[in-house]
């Protein structure tokens, strides 16, 4: 071994040495949470209760205990400049802080932490609905826009409280956790310094309501909701006709809530719509193949807030230092569907009646005379029912937005199409829909007051029906009222509306009210 290998190694089992003696001066911290399991799941409104034990081997004077439920997100992006090294730009987003008020009672006096003592703090939280305003406080395109950043978002990216893969790559991470803080005011600035803190994790998702469906304009490439193909009899042959298939969104999938006792997946169905025009009317409908059916998680990511809700058809290369996109599909179903039925329809001819006054003086004429008008040409028409069940092998987050994070899916369908004519390869349909999955939560369960709340409740009540002393207006209150005139009798010369303050109405049309009049 050479010197200066020995030097290193020796300066390290220094380091090592003073690190472990110095964390092993400062105060334990141990977050326990109640009635908490590996891999439980909160939403909104749950209660999280626990208590922070704090233990130290020497005595440390302190100012200060602060418990937060805390909410963040943070997200990087790899860019490569012209110059071949690799630059990351990192953003980190605290959304949620909701401090647990400790009393002054419960500190020690005086606020040391004495050695081998441990110190015990209660907490209890309940996940909120929605965020505060100013958890989103950058310009915005639209209100919807910041009406979305302000829901909750789910826990995303983090494998220690997430059983399953949730499709979410290593630059998007969204964070829950129980934090606690052992705090000192510095004597030469009054700055806070954190003496030690610990954290415990959660996994939250939060209730998302079902929301409408999508409006998809002419030429919007992320979604097809009709597929069209003209079908030929053979290579050399003509025209068999034309297919159109085509679906409406779907309902939205439906996560059930993380207390409920049930087991089956979270489902869906899809109505597929198939029309078949022949080009003669011969001429039989096509037969049906495999139909697969497949989701794609959307992972939008950004490091500087997005001000419109992310869509692929809008990203360009100029948004690549700032924004990223990840795809990722995961198969649901394969199954074939020959034996779907047609449904053929005829052309319809009604019979028109001549007007008598058009007819002519011949003897055979009348007001009876029929015409037949021809409606429409055959077509075929079939509906094939998709069910879409998700896959229990994944962690499914709900449809959200955030500053910067957006979470979206799309149901991918294939239908394969093949003609009766030899050497023609089959055809296929393919449909992208849009899908949200909702989060069912515990919406339906109303939390209980606390005490504090309940007195607040009863003041309020108590204000309500406190008795009140009605007197009759004073003399000079009386009989000074006009009324606005109508608009028929309004001056043609008339000023825009005015603030509602008496002397502003026009003095030339009053008329005096009598109170005492019924």
């Amino acid at each position: 071994m050479s010197y200066a290998v020995s030097v290193q190694t020796t300066t390290a089992t220094i380091a090592s040495y003073a690190r472990k003696m110095t964390q092993s001066s400062r105060p334990g911290v141990e977050i326990i949470l109640h009635n908490h399991s590996a891999g439980k799941a909160y939403t909104t409104f749950d209660e999280i209760t626990g208590r922070v034990n704090i233990t130290s081997s020497h005595n440390v004077r302190f100012d200060e205990i602060r418990i937060t439920l805390e909410g963040t997100t943070k997200t990087f992006i790899d860019n490569l400049p012209t110059t071949g090294t690799t630059s990351r730009k990192v953003a980190y987003h605290n959304w949620l802080k909701l401090p647990m008020p400790i009393r002054d009672t419960d500190y020690p006096q005086p606020r040391v932490l004495e050695s081998g003592r441990t110190y015990t703090f209660p907490f209890n939280f309940n996940i909120p609905a929605q965020l505060l305003p100013r958890a989103c406080s950058h310009s915005v395109a639209a209100d919807h826009v910041h009406q979305a950043h302000l829901q909750l978002p789910p826990s995303m990216g983090d494998r220690e409280v997430s059983q399953h893969d949730d499709l979410s790559p290593e630059m998007t991470r969204i964070s829950y956790a129980i934090k606690a803080k052992v705090i000192r005011y510095r004597e030469e600035d009054e700055k806070e310094a954190v003496l030690v803190e610990g954290l415990k994790k959660l996994c939250v998702v939060p209730a998302v309501v079902e929301a409408p469906p999508l409006s998809i304009v002419d030429g919007n490439r992320d979604y097809v909701l009709s597929k069209t193909k003209l079908l030929k009899k053979g290579v050399f042959s003509g025209k068999l006709g034309r297919i159109t298939v085509s679906a409406d969104q779907t309902n939205a999938i439906i996560l059930p809530s993380p207390a409920s006792p049930s087991t089956s997946p979270a489902t869906t169905m899809a109505t597929l719509n198939i029309r078949f025009e022949p080009h003669d009317v011969t001429f039989e409908p096509p037969k049906l193949g495999s139909l697969t059916t497949k989701i794609k998680a959307i992972t939008f990511y950004n490091v500087i807030p997005a001000q419109a809700l992310p869509c692929t058809f809008f990203v360009t290369a100029l948004d690549e230092a700032t924004r990223g996109i990840y795809h990722t599909s995961i198969p649901l179903s394969s199954r074939r569907v020959t034996s779907v039925a047609w449904t053929k329809h005829e052309p319809e001819v009604t019979d028109t009646r001549r007007d008598s006054d058009s007819s002519t003086n011949s003897s055979y004429s009348s007001d009876r005379v029929l015409s037949p008008v021809q409606e429409s040409a055959v077509y075929y028409t079939a509906t094939v029912l998709v069910p879409i069940t998700l896959p229990s092998s994944k962690t499914w987050i709900p449809t959200f937005h955030s500053c910067t994070v957006s979470r979206i899916y799309t149901l991918d369908i294939s239908l394969t199409i093949h003609t009766p004519g030899a050497g023609v390869p089959a055809s296929s349909a393919s449909l992208h829909l849009p899908v949200q999955i909702a989060a069912a939560g515990n919406q339906t369960q109303r939390l209980e007051l606390t005490a504090s709340e309940a007195a607040a409740e009863l003041a309020r009540v108590d204000e309500f029906f406190a008795p009140r002393m009605l007197e009759i207006p004073s003399e000079e209150f009386l009989e000074n009222s006009v009324l606005r005139p109508a608009a028929s009798i309004a001056p043609a010369t008339t000023t825009p509306d005015l603030p509602p303050r008496y002397e502003n109405f026009f003095s030339q049309t009053r008329a005096v009210v009598n109170p005492k009049r019924r």
